[in-house]
């Protein structure tokens, strides 16, 4: 007896390496077993994902709300280097003569050219500093008998030496390239400026309490009044703790409204919400008042969404297959259990579905939905129905198909709302910058940082989703804010609205 229990506990141990080797050094994406060995020996790749895979890119994301299939998409030409490239227009162009000075052969015969052969290359100018010295003139007034100076110009922040250019170099840095401030630190010390990291901190922070949350509250509004679809996830955030010399582990939710898989006009938007714990206070605290989808993974946090008697009693809770088929996955992987493979193959049919109806309307989704999708989960659920006694009730195998049948309404209500995807890979994707700077961060130096950090990732990400190039967007806000522009017109601050100049053309 003691053996067969020594033998249990030590394929468990087994099983649980495996999988934080998995974790640490493993794809993320759950794979189609029969399809992973094709995609392997033609790709060659661990980290791209295969066909079917349940996530796609932002770029496919956008080419859904053309209605187009990114499978259709061509593919980038002369990515070897050969061949003519075709330029973005945005990108400036610099003719360089490279023939003699007199425009004649260099034989000294007189001959003119003619004809010319060309090549481009891309070329790039590094970042370069320079100290912008202001001359405001004071002038004596004969008319007035007096001296008559020079409005200065207007600064969100008048008595620091950071530009509004500056600022929004370093905030995009930050948290669009997950840049940390030490390197930002060391990137000034090599032009021979000393800048320290705690005062580029200390101006993030003034500038997300004092002058951008505002409009993250602006984004928030809107999110939570004009939203029929949302996606929310959480991720952890080490916070230091103010003279204890170690961290504490908070958390960053995140709110997503994407709705261009469904044709949506809604502008796409995310606001990340740093909070103390993963307690279901805080998520019902970030969607009180909110009368929309909302679709999750199973944390027992979300458990609460639509119960009556509730502050989220309005919101209407569906799940996540992609989180669904990851039981599954696990098991086929560590135990190669045929009927986990099975599970895999049916629900690998409803994404090649969903890959046909992406970027269209809602009505077609549904539509499409229920005369191809419908099936396919009749005969999901009776596999797991006629098959749920061939495993024994505590193993993995087991708790995977009774994850699926208890959620079954919940992960089924795609079927008749076109308006809702099978997974929440969209918000996910939301958390990639997040677990980058954080990596390299290590921890928040403090909670007024932390709020920070949700305040600038929202803006920055919701300027990525919208094709916006952050950096000059940022600093156009600081001067319409330096202005003393009024709260009322703060809308047009709001990153889907920002000027066509700052859109990126891809």
């Amino acid at each position: 007896m003691l053996n067969k229990a020594m033998k249990a506990e030590n394929a468990r141990l087994k099983r649980q390496i495996a999988k934080l080797k998995k974790l640490a050094f493993g794809a993320s994406a759950d794979r189609n077993p029969d399809k992973t060995q094709a995609y392997h020996a033609k790709d060659g790749s661990e980290d791209a994902p295969p066909k079917g895979d349940a996530g796609y890119s932002e770029n496919s994301a956008e080419n859904a709300a053309n209605g187009e299939q990114s499978a259709d998409r061509p593919k980038p030409r002369n990515t070897n280097g050969r061949g003519k490239r075709v330029w973005p227009d945005h990108i400036e162009k610099r003719e360089i003569y490279m023939g003699t000075e007199d425009r004649k052969c260099p034989c000294g015969c007189g001959g003119s050219i003619v004809g010319m052969d060309t090549t481009e290359t891309l070329e790039v100018i590094p970042a370069r500093y320079y100290i912008a010295v202001r001359q405001y003139p004071k002038y004596g007034c004969k008319m007035r008998g007096a001296i008559k100076g020079t409005k200065f110009d207007r600064r969100i922040f008048p008595n620091t030496v950071m530009s509004h250019g500056l600022m929004a170099n370093a905030i995009t840095m930050r948290f669009g390239w997950q840049l940390p401030w030490y390197r930002q630190e060391n990137i000034f010390l090599s032009q021979g400026i000393n800048l320290n990291r705690s005062s580029l901190m200390r101006w993030s922070n003034r500038i997300a309490n004092e002058a951008l949350l505002s409009i993250y509250e602006l984004m928030e509004q809107d999110l939570k009044t004009n939203s029929e679809r949302l996606f929310m996830d959480e991720t952890t955030l080490p916070i230091l703790q103010p003279g204890k010399g170690r961290t504490k582990t908070s958390y960053l939710y995140a709110l997503l409204r994407d709705d261009r898989a469904f044709s949506g006009n809604k502008p796409p938007v995310v606001i990340y919400y740093p909070r103390e714990t993963r307690a279901m206070r805080n998520i019902h605290d970030i969607l009180d008042g909110v009368t929309a989808i909302v679709q999750t993974d199973s944390y027992a946090g979300y458990g609460q969404l639509g119960k009556p008697s509730t502050s989220v009693e309005h919101i209407t809770p569906v799940k996540c297959w992609a989180h669904a088929r990851r039981n599954f996955t696990d098991e086929y992987e560590f135990n190669q259990t045929p009927d986990a493979k099975r599970v895999i193959q049916i629900i690998e049919e409803l994404y090649d579905e969903e890959k046909k109806i992406r970027g269209k309307p809602p009505l077609i989704r549904a539509a499409h939905r229920r005369e191809f999708s419908a099936p396919i989960l009749d005969r999901l659920k009776a596999f797991l129905i006629k098959h749920s006694d061939r495993h024994l009730s505590k193993s993995k195998m087991a708790r995977a198909i009774h994850y699926v049948l208890r959620q079954w309404e919940e992960l089924t209500a795609f079927v008749n709302d076109g308006r809702i995807d099978l997974d929440t890979n969209a918000v996910e994707r939301m958390f990639k910058p997040t677990i980058l700077l954080r990596k390299n961060v290590l921890f928040v130096g403090s909670e007024e940082g932390a709020a920070a950090w949700g305040v600038h990732a929202s803006i920055v990400e919701t300027c990525k989703l919208n094709g916006v190039n952050a950096e000059p967007y940022l600093k156009w806000v600081f001067d319409q804010i330096a202005t003393k522009l009024p709260l009322s017109k703060y809308e047009k601050l709001l990153p889907w609205n920002a000027p066509v100049e700052f859109r990126i053309n891809r």
